[in-house]
């Protein structure tokens, strides 16, 4: 990194808390604060990564830290009111995925750093997974040829999704939209112009989610994409996430194979696939996509080309991703233009 940065997270949860000990290890940042309304909580990540302040809300961290980035990792319901504060601070903001909960908070967000001339980044945290990062470069390459379908998928155990976010946000917007992002970048240049979509909640409709959700999209070129997400496999499953991406085009054909992780673990409870990949923790330290994900937003920062999502990217895939749910709701079609 070419300057110093102070860097702050609001989120002390399971996202949060390896936000900020990535944060604390990147070379040329300084974790300066962690907030959560749970301030025993957020004490407990800080003292864990050395210390930093700690605050019980935005508004006390803003009043009292020179930041030059907060990352934002609540719940997408609660982006707004720090994100907007941020902004008006002119701090330079990092959102976990989705960018919010409504298309209204969405496009005030984006506004809110255009109007303030500050940087927005959304953690969609495939574009730093290489096997996806290389097959955007196979299509940008034109090996590929013209796409003609696309398949995605993303699965995982009711143990895994269901616990933390149960009756919080669909399922759509917690699994799907990453998915959602990454055929929208990969199909770079084409817009979706009709949704289809349907869901089931017989499993997990009790605690206020779905279980699954199936998609077909149409492409203004005549792209068609099958989305499939599901957080309903039984936690025996030997994949934590079973997630697939096959794309066939004019010339050539590829798929992304992310269910097997390379290292497998049985024990007298349960067999199943250690994560290497997405945030593994080596050494006592999270590693893997998410470290160079938090790396290239510092590189984003100053100038770098890291994919990183912007608010208008995100603006379209929240917007897919809610078009999915009101077809899945009312069984129709829906034309996005």
């Amino acid at each position: 990194m070419s300057q110093h940065r102070r860097v702050a997270v609001i989120g002390a949860g399971f996202m949060g808390s390896m936000h900020a000990s990535i944060f604390a290890r990147i070379r040329g940042c300084e974790l300066a604060a962690i907030v959560d309304p749970n301030t025993t909580l957020a004490k407990s990540v800080a003292d864990r990564l050395g210390g930093c302040a700690v605050y019980a809300s935005h508004e006390d961290l803003l009043e009292n830290e020179r930041l030059d980035l907060l990352s934002i990792c609540t719940p997408d319901n609660l982006h707004l009111g720090p994100a907007l504060a941020a902004a008006a601070k002119g701090v330079n903001l990092f959102i976990e995925k989705p960018i919010a909960s409504s298309l209204d908070e969405a496009h005030a967000i984006v506004a809110a750093c255009e109007k303030a001339g500050t940087k927005l980044g959304i953690g969609y945290l495939l574009r730093f997974d290489p096997r996806y990062a290389h097959a955007k470069e196979l299509i940008a390459s034109g090996r590929t040829g013209l796409p003609i379908h696309l398949y995605a998928r993303r699965n995982s155990a009711r143990t895994e999704g269901p616990k933390r976010y149960a009756g919080k946000l669909p399922l759509a917007l917690h699994v799907t939209v990453h998915d959602v992002d990454m055929a929208l970048w990969l199909l770079e240049g084409q817009r979706p112009v009709t949704v289809y979509a349907q869901q089931t909640d017989r499993l997990l409709g009790s605690i206020g989610t779905q279980d699954s959700i199936a998609a077909i999209v149409r492409f203004s070129d005549g792209t068609v994409v099958n989305f499939e997400s599901s957080w309903a496999l039984p936690s025996g499953a030997r994949h934590m996430i079973d997630a697939r991406l096959e794309y066939i085009g004019t010339d050539a054909s590829f798929e992304v194979q992310c269910g097997d992780s390379g290292l497998y673990l049985a024990d007298a409870d349960r067999s199943q696939e250690v994560d290497t990949q997405h945030w593994p923790t080596i050494g006592g330290h999270v590693e893997g996509d998410l470290k160079r994900e938090l790396e290239g937003v510092l590189d984003w920062l100053d100038g770098g080309a890291a994919p990183v999502a912007s608010g208008r990217e995100a603006i379209a895939s929240l917007e897919l991703t809610l078009a999915m749910i009101r077809s899945a709701e009312s069984g129709e079609v829906v034309r996005l233009a």
